[in-house]
This record gives C-alpha cells, sequence and structure tokens, in this order.
C-alpha cells in the first residue's frame, strides 16, 4: 500500500503542477494583454498549448498552409509530443496531464465523499451508449473548423473556457459548459473525459497498440473484483487480457489495487504489447513508466523551445504593407521594410523607453494618447512605410498640404527635392504623424487637440458627440449606440456569441479588422 499510495500522490503532484502551469499562463496572458508594456515569461493563449489545436489545424495546414485562427506552429509540437507519449504508453495525457481532467476528478472526490456508494454509478447500458458521444463531437469540430478555419468549439470547451473564467472573453455557453461539467463531476468520474471530449475520443484509440500497456496474467488472478473497483471509469478489468478500452485513462489504480502483483505472480502489470504474461516476466515498474511518460511529453517540448521551433505567436509574412497590423510589433515593421528604428522613431516622435516589441495596438496608450486620435495608429504606420521614399511635395499632395503650409519646410534648401526620408532627420520630431493624422506627438494631452505651432493648417473638428469610439469600447457600448446592431455584426463577420464587454481592439486583432473601418461605419450609424 505504501508503494501504491506514494506513486498517487506524486501522480496527484504531477496534476498540480500542470494545472498551476495552465493557471500562470491564462492570468500572465490576460495581464500582459491588457496592460501594455508588461511581459511574462512563458505566457500564451491557452489555444497554443493545447495538443487538439494540432488535430484541427491538419486540415487546414495541409490544404491551404495557413493555421485556424488563434493557432500557430506550437500546437503542432504539442500534438507531436502528445503522439509520442500516446505511442508509447497509451492514454496516459488523460490520467496525468490533462487539466480538465484533473479538475474533474477533485470535484469527483468531493461528490465521493457526499454521496458514497451511489458516487459514479451509471447503469451500464447508459454508460456504452454515452461513451460514443465524444466521437460525434469530435467528427463535427473537425469538419467545422475544416470548413470555416475557425475554433468553433471554443464557445463550449470546458477547458478553455474555465482557465479563462475569469475574464470577458468567453460567451455565455462558456459558463454553461463550466457549470454542466464540474456539476455532473459530483455525480460521475470526470464525465466530460467519458463522453464528450474530442481529444480523449482520439488518445483512447492509442490503448490498443501502445508499446506500454497494462495486461492481466489469467493463471494468478483469484477474480476478487478489486481492480474493477478501482478504475474510475467503470473497465471491468477482471475480465480483460489486455486494458486496452478506449475508456482507460492508465491512472494505474488498477494495477496498485491488485493484491497478488507480487514478484512471482506479476498479475496486472504494465507490459511490453507484444509480450504474454502466461510466457514472459518482462514488465515495467509503474514508476519506470511515469517518467517515461513525463520524459517524453516533456522532452519533445523542451527540445523544441531550445531548437527555438516552439512559436506561440503568429509568424507572420509581410509581403505588402497590407500585412501590417495592430498585432505587429515595432521590431517587425523594421526587420520587414526598408525603415530604419530611428526613422520610424523619430517620424511619430516615439519615446526611446518604449521597447521595439511593443505591439502598434499598444503605442496609442503607451504615450499616452487617446486611441480614437490614430496618432500612431497601424494605419498611419502603413502610410508612412509607403511613402518613406516619395518626393515630399507628392507625400504632402496626398493630405492636401503644401510645401509652403509648414514654416519649418519652407526654410529648408532643396526641398523640392527631398525625399520623406531624407526630411525625417531635418524636421521635428513627429512631424511626419502630424502630416498623415493631423496631430503632432508631444504636444497632444488626452482628450484634447493638439497645438500646432509650425502649421497653417488645422485638423477636421472631432465630432462632438457623447459616443467616442475608442479601442476600449465594448461590444455593449456599440449595441446602445447604433441604428441597428445586427446588421453591424453581419458587415464585419463578428459571431452574435462574443461577449457584449468584449473590447473593440479585440474584437479587430481576433477578426483581422481595420479600426478605421469599425469606427468610419459606426459614426454614419450612430443613433
Amino acid at each position: 500500500m505504501k508503494k501504491s499510495s506514494s506513486l498517487q500522490k506524486f501522480r496527484l503532484a504531477v496534476q498540480i503542477i500542470f494545472v498551476a502551469f495552465v493557471l500562470y499562463v491564462s492570468i500572465g496572458h490576460y495581464i500582459v494583454e491588457n496592460n501594455p508594456g508588461v511581459e511574462l515569461f512563458g505566457v500564451a493563449s491557452l489555444h497554443t498549448l493545447c495538443p487538439y489545436g494540432g488535430v484541427v489545424n491538419l486540415y487546414t495546414f495541409f490544404t491551404t498552409g495557413n493555421y485556424v485562427s488563434k493557432l500557430h506552429q506550437s500546437v503542432f509540437i504539442m500534438l507531436f509530443a502528445l503522439f509520442a507519449l500516446l505511442l508509447f504508453t497509451g492514454a496516459n495525457f488523460c490520467g496525468w496531464i490533462c487539466p480538465l481532467g484533473s479538475v474533474q476528478e477533485w470535484v469527483g472526490k468531493l461528490g465521493k465523499k457526499i454521496f458514497k456508494d451511489k458516487y459514479n454509478r451509471v447503469p451500464v447500458k447508459v454508460d456504452r451508449i454515452l461513451r460514443y458521444l465524444k466521437y460525434i463531437v469530435l467528427a463535427i469540430i473537425i469538419i467545422q473548423t475544416a470548413r470555416t478555419s475557425k475554433l468553433v468549439f471554443e464557445p463550449y470547451d470546458p477547458y478553455y473556457n474555465l482557465f479563462n473564467i475569469w475574464t470577458d472573453e468567453i460567451a455565455i455557453t462558456g459558463y454553461i459548459s463550466v457549470l454542466l461539467v464540474l456539476g455532473l463531476s459530483l455525480f460521475v468520474e470526470r464525465p466530460f473525459c467519458r463522453y464528450a471530449c474530442p481529444l480523449g475520443a482520439i488518445n483512447g484509440l492509442f490503448n490498443s497498440f501502445s508499446f506500454l500497456t497494462i495486461k492481466r496474467k489469467k493463471d494468478t488472478c483469484i477474480n476478487c473484483k478489486l481492480c474493477d473497483r478501482a478504475c474510475p471509469v467503470g473497465i471491468v478489468v477482471s475480465e480483460k487480457n489486455a486494458i486496452n478500452s478506449p475508456q482507460c485513462i492508465r491512472c494505474m489504480k488498477c494495477v496498485e489495487a491488485c493484491p497478488v502483483n507480487d514478484s512471482s505472480k506479476l498479475t496486472l502489470q504494465v507490459r511490453p504489447i507484444l509480450t504474454k504474461p502466461e510466457e514472459s516476466k518482462k514488465t515495467v515498474s509503474l514508476w519506470n513508466y511515469a517518467f517515461i511518460a513525463l520524459a517524453l511529453f516533456l522532452g519533445v517540448i523542451l527540445i523544441a523551445n531550445v531548437s527555438g521551433n516552439f512559436n506561440t505567436e503568429k509568424i507572420r509574412t509581410y509581403n505588402s504593407i497590407n500585412d501590417i497590423r495592430g498585432s505587429s510589433t515595432l521590431q517587425e515593421i523594421i526587420d520587414n521594410y526598408p525603415v530604419s528604428k530611428e526613422e520610424l522613431y523619430r517620424a511619430f516622435n516615439i519615446p526611446r523607453n518604449i521597447v521595439t516589441t511593443a505591439k502598434l495596438k499598444d503605442l496609442s496608450e503607451l504615450m499616452g494618447f487617446d486611441e480614437e486620435l490614430e496618432i500612431v495608429s497601424p494605419e498611419g504606420i502603413r502610410s508612412f512605410v509607403e511613402y518613406i521614399d516619395m518626393n515630399v511635395s507628392d507625400f504632402l499632395a496626398e493630405y492636401g498640404k503644401t510645401i509652403n503650409d509648414f514654416d519649418e519646410l519652407k526654410s529648408i534648401e532643396g526641398i523640392e527635392n527631398m525625399s520623406v526620408r531624407d526630411i525625417i532627420k531635418k524636421t521635428k520630431p513627429g512631424f511626419i504623424a502630424y502630416v498623415i493624422s493631423g496631430y503632432l506627438p508631444g504636444e497632444v494631452s488626452e482628450n484634447q487637440e493638439a497645438n500646432i505651432s509650425n502649421s497653417t493648417v488645422e485638423k477636421e473638428e472631432h465630432d462632438t458627440s457623447d459616443f467616442i469610439i475608442r479601442g476600449k469600447t465594448t461590444l455593449k457600448e456599440i449595441k446602445e449606440n447604433i441604428d441597428d446592431y445586427n446588421a453591424f455584426l453581419k458587415e464585419f463577420g463578428i459571431s452574435e456569441k462574443e461577449s457584449s464587454l468584449m473590447e473593440l481592439k479585440d474584437i479587430v486583432q481576433k477578426y483581422n479588422l481595420s479600426m478605421s473601418d469599425i469606427k468610419d461605419y459606426i459614426e454614419s450609424h450612430t443613433k
């Protein structure tokens, strides 16, 4: 019992570590996304750290070379690590690593204390029918994801929603799925794992041909049924020669429960798949099994990290200025376009303490501007990159201005033959931003227009309505201020299931939209 107890304690420790890690990643990602300038090590979207993301992305990747929305290269590393684990050890991931499975199991311990013998009493016929449900869920998700290139299961996924429940990013269906799974866990052991998990449906199939499996030696079995009682998912272990049921989560409780497992009998043991219990004494200790499983899964991920292949952010390709988006960083602009850091920072008067890893969508807040002024917007950066080698007169003409409109330009000798790149160092920092946006960085205070001392051109007056559109504007605020909210959602392809508290800046990033296009639409449809 001491050996058995210590293994289960170790399994519990492994489960806690993985749950704690997922919590850190999720909370850290939320903090970083909502606090520009804050950086935390190892945080990322949970979508990029789930092996199932690799499964649903296979069709899209091999047919288009792209990733499903919100998924990146890391999902294939996770999938490869999972397959290595499954091939050697079976569905060990479910019983040892999966955070949602662990939480269900812990809630189940409470249910067992409350309901005692009535806990986990699912009628056999009902159980057998419900087991097929997860394969239906798997098929639906794979087909719909392939059709739409979107994570169609996200609004219903109890794993993603449970570990994001403190945010405003989940739909009402997410709350329902979490409550339903945790509620059922009080009555049934791991209900989602057993009846609805699409990843579990795949994992369980490997139990039939994994290199290491659980086998029963009939000759020494005393038919005590203790293994049956120990199994959390209702497998009748005492009637099987090999425990290859898709339901098995490789928790090893049945092996530990066997009373005739000494070195002479070896009744229920982990063995290589081709060995016959009656003819061979080849077994693998439970501790070795556990270490092999963890080494395989974590080893693949570690190697990918060390080699620089574990990317949790989208690998962008920049072929034109249209590839510049709010989620692009300053460094990506510098690396992919003919613009130096000095030129970019001076053109928009970006303070030196702002690191080049800052995203364009965060610059306004980092520089203390109202986002609606669009002084350092992705649109402005695109225009700058497009016009940097244009003749200065032609550049000004794009914005309805001439050299004579600016005193500091008239004093520059040979200005007519210079390009935009040439005048960056000859004008005050932020001059290019002023031409593009009508505001001069450094002279703009929150909710105020800039005081432009060197120009005779005035910015058009802003809309003085009470409803100001900015990155932090929520869908709820938009709904309350426009004529037809459903038409707005349809115009930009935004799901009706999005949380009403979701902010416009997140909508823009999630659906790859243009902030200016949304603003123009809302302004023309405001009540």
